[in-house]
């Protein structure tokens, strides 16, 4: 009599020892004789660090499926980042800064047209100077010989004050390099305006010799015309008369051009000459030089990060590796 698939299962052993269910064979719980309860799981054990690899779907796949690894490598590669921040030495900063103009009183400079504006050119112009050999070797000179750190300067936007800033291994040299290098850099603006100065004085010696030439030459083109004048009242000659008119021409000629050199030089001499302008290229400090602190918070959160990322980055890695193996062996 057939049976109904519905009915409770009946268990009978036939001649063979087979366990029949329900008159079927139960063969399929069995594997080359030994039954499925006892075959051993040769799978990776799930752990909380590692799941059952999957077949490799995609790096997103990988990363919900093995999230707990992915978050213990950016554990590790954040502490790792810590440590670097803080195992590794600061840098200290300090910094000094300068005025351009005789007066440290930064309100006058606004009185002056114009002046503040210069003022705030030259400040642009002047902290360029930090980084050229002359203010360098000055700065290495005050220091013993060298230079241990970074020597840098910026105008203060707005403001004709300068910003020297320093960085060294140590406070103590971070403090002594900008005030070595302030020093440079005011040093090296006063040899430049002596260098002015010198060109100016220059201009003004060329200017006086040639109002020394102008006026010995009125001096000769005025006798030259008495002369003649004298010779004309004395009836003298046509020949006479006509050679004292040719020394008058050219006399004249010789004031003319001395005249000129002057008015060249003295135009010259005003647009480099200028009382209120040598006033505003003078550079004093302004203080004293002062630390600033040290890079250690900024070594700290860059440690961090990069910790982070690349221990984010190496967890996902080992994800997408592990998934990749269990699909090559499917």
């Amino acid at each position: 009599m057939a049976k109904d698939l519905n009915d409770p299962p009946v268990e009978t052993t036939d001649s063979a020892n087979v366990v029949v269910r329900n008159g079927s064979s139960g063969l399929e719980d069995f594997e080359y004789g030994v039954p499925e309860a006892t075959l051993t799981d040769t799978r990776p054990a799930h752990t909380f660090f590692l799941h059952r690899a999957h077949p490799y779907v995609s790096p997103g796949r990988s990363a919900r499926n093995h999230w707990q690894l992915i978050v213990v490598f950016t554990m590790l590669g954040v502490l790792l980042g810590a440590a670097f921040g803080f195992v590794r030495k600061p840098t200290y900063t300090a910094e000094s800064r300068l005025v351009v103009g005789k007066t440290a009183q930064l309100s006058n400079l606004a009185s002056i047209p114009g002046l503040d504006a210069a003022g705030q050119s030259l400040a642009a112009s002047y902290s360029r100077l930090v980084t050229t050999d002359a203010v360098l070797n000055d700065a290495a000179k005050r220091l013993g010989g060298s230079i241990d750190g970074s020597l840098s300067a910026s105008p203060i936007p707005l403001s004709p004050v300068v910003l020297v800033e320093a960085s060294a291994k140590s406070r103590d040299q971070a403090v002594a390099l900008a005030k070595a290098g302030s020093a440079a850099l005011v040093d090296a603006v006063d040899t430049l305006n002596q260098q002015q100065s010198k060109a100016t004085d220059d201009l003004l010696k060329q200017y006086q010799d040639a109002d020394r030439t102008l006026i010995a030459a009125q001096i000769n083109v005025n006798s030259l015309r008495g002369q003649y004048a004298a010779q004309l009242n004395a009836g003298a000659g046509a020949t006479t008369l006509d050679d004292l008119q040719t020394k008058v021409n050219v006399a004249q000629t010789e004031v003319d051009a001395a005249q000129v050199k002057k008015d060249a030089l003295a135009a010259t001499y005003s647009g480099v000459f200028s009382p209120t302008a040598l006033n505003s290229q003078v550079l004093q400090r302004v203080g004293t030089a002062a630390a600033t602190g040290n890079n250690r918070k900024s070594t700290l959160e860059i440690g961090v990060l990069i910790g982070l990322v690349v221990g984010g980055l190496l967890g996902l890695g080992l994800a997408v590796w592990i998934d990749l193996r269990a699909r090559s062996r499917t």
